[in-house]
């Protein structure tokens, strides 16, 4: 998990016996369920038959391991790693998309999706006033309109007083352009989330 480069097709085989492994101890455990058992077993299969440790396809797959495969993948992209750079959440989003049908459960990923908002909490957005602000709440009635924290004016290319505003609010003039990557502005979102 720590190797900085890509793992040799023999390492790759060794990682990937971790699903199987984890089936065998938690089934031997008492008081662990059958429905943690078959999550654990079968978060890296895929539609298409692609995964692992079964090579199971399609419905062969419970909707626990498809649906614990979807939130596994939004997880690995949106995490640093030593061997990748993370995705914004919106990014990691659209790649969602993209493995849905092939790799992943569309109609899964599109409830993933609904769960989590348009923007999810930690998403750095542009605000039609020029304002940058990292999303701390989604909004479960209206996904447009979330709780932000505004710190940085890109019209000005300056910081700005942090405030935190709700998009929702009645006399709000603000609405989210675009999602932007905060690697443009050099913006550490993690400092605006607590």
């Amino acid at each position: 998990m720590h190797k900085p480069g890509r793992l040799s097709p023999e390492e790759y085989e060794v990682m990937k016996l971790h699903a199987r492994h984890s089936h065998d101890i938690l089934s031997a455990t008492e008081g662990i369920g059958e429905l943690t058992v078959i999550t654990a077993a079968q978060h890296h299969e895929r539609m298409d038959g692609t995964g692992y440790p079964e090579g199971l396809k399609g419905e062969e797959i419970s909707v626990y391991g498809r649906m614990v495969a979807i939130t596994d993948v939004y997880d690995a992209i949106t995490a640093d790693r030593v061997y990748h750079r993370a995705m914004t959440p919106t990014q990691g989003l659209k790649k969602l998309l993209e493995w849905s049908g092939n790799h992943l459960d569309p109609a899964l990923v599109k409830q993933f999706i609904r769960c989590i908002g348009l923007y999810p909490v930690g998403s750095l957005v542009l605000l039609d006033s020029g304002r940058l602000g990292v999303v701390i709440e989604i909004n479960e009635v209206d996904q447009r309109l979330p709780v932000v924290r505004v710190m940085y004016h890109t019209k000005f290319r300056m910081p700005i007083t942090v405030a935190t505003i709700d998009l929702s609010k009645a006399g709000n003039q603000d609405c989210i352009l675009r999602a932007v990557d905060p690697d443009e502005y050099k913006i550490d979102v993690r400092k605006f989330l607590s």
